[in-house]
């Protein structure tokens, strides 16, 4: 097998069949299988895409019995897909996120020869207009970075549970407009390696494949990126950034039909924000340990 996308799949059907379009559509090899991984929908779409998709010889649909999170519910597909097939490359991808590259598989091929990565990410285009959400800053570099976040994201949360947080980030913005600051560019009109990789649309070779089973799946939701990053750094593995291979990322699309509101998807992500950083937080001191041996 030359390639096997996994999508993750969570009450947006919409979204998951229009992905699974853009794949049959543009991808440049009949050696490929689409593997979607249900994520226990509440809204029971996921045995409707097994009937909508029970006779297509390159999808296959897989229901998960319970909400396994980001990570363990992307695991599923990914030791399925090894399991079965053990393809030369691999796609982790949101069910929000379009294939739009019509020589996908041979510039991912291209890239392997340059690069031996192990994880390559593509140019994400979104709905407003960006396109330089890859490559990624690393967020931390060490624990004491971790800490200082997971207080803030406390002092967020309460923020938001007393009802005060619109006014606080609509202060925050003028303060910012009045300073002068502004975001730094991110180069994301270059090729790049060993940077980190936003994980809506993850590349995964046989560098990979053959020593990992998927994802750490120390965190339920959120900051997955920064897991894989520490991890391909410290084990020595390349991560590569490709802006030539373009998707489009709708953005949300399973959180937003799951959670109505902004104020209570906001306290939802923070707190799970905070949890996965306590693993993080674990990640690194592992690695430490390891080191001092």
């Amino acid at each position: 097998m030359d390639i096997v996308f996994v999508i993750l799949h969570y009450m947006a059907i919409n979204e998951t069949k229009q992905s699974i379009q853009y794949i049959n559509e543009n991808i440049d090899t009949e050696n490929y299988h689409i593997v979607v991984v249900d994520n226990a929908s509440g809204n029971h779409t996921g045995t409707e895409l097994q009937k909508i998709y029970q006779q297509h010889s390159h999808v296959t649909v897989l229901v998960n019995p319970e909400n396994l999170g980001f990570a363990r519910g992307n695991n599923v597909g990914f030791v399925y897909a090894k399991n079965r097939w053990n393809p030369d490359y691999m796609v982790l991808m949101n069910n929000d996120v379009f294939l739009l590259e019509k020589a996908f598989l041979d510039k991912t091929e291209r890239e392997f020869r340059r690069s031996h990565f192990a994880v390559m990410g593509p140019m994400i285009l979104t709905k407003d207009g960006r396109c330089d959400i890859n490559p990624l800053k690393p967020e931390f570099s060490n624990i004491a970075d971790i800490d200082k976040k997971i207080h803030h994201y406390k002092k967020d949360i309460r923020r938001y549970k007393y009802h005060y947080a619109p006014l606080y980030y609509k202060l925050a913005g003028i303060k910012g407009v009045l300073t002068g600051w502004k975001k730094k560019p991110t180069m994301f009109y270059k090729h790049a390696e060993n940077i980190k990789l936003h994980g809506c649309f993850l590349v995964f070779s046989q560098e990979y494949i053959r020593d990992y089973d998927g994802l750490d799946e120390s965190t339920f939701l959120f900051w997955e990126e920064e897991f894989l990053y520490k991890h391909m750094v410290s084990d020595g593995k390349v991560m590569a950034y490709n802006p030539d291979i373009l998707v489009f990322h709708l953005e949300d699309a399973s959180t937003d039909v799951s959670i109505p509101g902004r104020r209570k998807k906001m306290i939802f992500m923070l707190e799970h924000y905070i949890d996965s950083l306590n693993s993080l937080k674990k990640v690194y001191v592992d690695y430490e340990r390891n080191s001092e041996r």
